[in-house]
């Protein structure tokens, strides 16, 4: 090794050994200042509940103000957009329904003003289950019997959905395209009037998050055909998977993450992935789940990481594949 090359190995390993003390330290101090997490939709939702239910837990464990802020709009790109805009110093967070957000968004959408590598995920929040209701005065028992309806009266049953491009309208698109039939969709803005029109039987299905139905299945008003999870969901648990009901492979799952600007420090994200994996294992935070319909999840950040990368791959195929765009 030449003395020039030597130099700059050693400078370079002091360098290296000077900084991580001065990492670990600043994880250590961390939080000095009160923290922000975003929420990308109005107040409300199952995102706001779950934010304001992490903030206060972590406020009480660190001893810092974490304040939720409602940043709704255009499909939750304002919200998304400020967050990625925001200094990465560990103090302003995006607490995000996936795939929305991360996935679908930059295959959806031509002008996003960011894109998904603005972000570094840091934990997952919960997982929030999907069920295929019916309108139960339908007189649709089954998955097979929606099936064999659809086929015998193609272009004739409706679906409606959360939204042109949101996770709901998705699903019910995989589903068609799995089940080989042809239903209309009538998008809505939000869940909330998707249900209430399955209720008045203006249309004909909706795949919808767990918790904003369960009241009404619990009521006899709706029909659960189908969880669209690998596995039986926690609040119907005698309700079969789509796997189960004919369609072998099926999968679609919403789940809830706490996401950074990116260039945020690792050992600040590092800290916020245990206290979220821990706090959301709680005996109380899995009452609180279970009361909304939905349940505990926690990974890694590597494990997250993967998780975005391989939903991208597979809802890319679909919207490709059927031709969907989102204006």
């Amino acid at each position: 090794m030449n003395f020039a090359k030597k130099t700059w190995c050693s400078a370079y390993v002091a360098a290296t050994l000077a900084v991580c003390p001065m990492l670990v330290g600043a994880a250590e101090a961390y939080p000095s200042q009160p923290i922000r997490i975003v929420d990308a939709y109005p107040a409300g939702g199952s995102t706001d509940v779950l934010a304001r239910y992490l903030g206060s837990r972590i406020s009480s464990n660190w001893g810092q103000p974490v304040v939720v802020e409602n940043r709704g709009g255009a499909s939750g790109q304002i919200g998304a957009n400020y967050v990625a805009k925001s200094k990465a110093d560990g103090y302003t967070f995006l607490v995000t329904p996936n795939p929305d957000i991360l996935i679908l968004g930059p295959l959806l959408y031509k002008h996003l003003p960011y894109v998904r590598d603005d972000f570094v995920p840091v934990a997952i929040v919960a997982d929030v289950p999907l069920v295929l209701v019916v309108n139960s005065q339908s007189g649709i028992g089954d998955v097979k019997q929606l099936i064999t309806r659809a086929k015998s009266e193609p272009q004739k049953l409706t679906y409606g959905s959360a939204g042109q491009g949101s996770t709901h309208h998705l699903s019910a698109e995989l589903f068609t395209k799995m089940a080989e039939i042809e239903m209309i969709h009538v998008p809505f803005r939000g869940t909330a009037p998707a249900v209430q029109d399955l209720l008045g039987g203006h249309v004909d299905m909706v795949i919808s998050p767990i918790s904003a139905v369960l009241p009404h299945i619990k009521a006899g008003k709706l029909k659960a055909l189908a969880v669209t999870g690998t596995k039986r969901a926690q609040a119907l648990p005698n309700i079969p998977t789509l796997t189960e009901s004919s369609l072998p492979g099926y999968e679609s799952t919403l789940w809830v993450s706490l996401v950074a600007p990116k260039g945020t420090p690792e050992p600040i994200l590092k800290k916020w992935n245990d206290a979220v994996s821990l706090e959301m294992k709680s005996e109380e935070a899995r009452a609180m789940l279970a009361e909304q319909g939905i349940e505990s999840a926690s990974a890694s950040m590597a494990e997250i990481r993967a998780r975005i990368d391989r939903e991208t791959q597979r809802w890319r195929t679909l919207i490709e594949s059927r031709g969907i765009v989102v204006e």
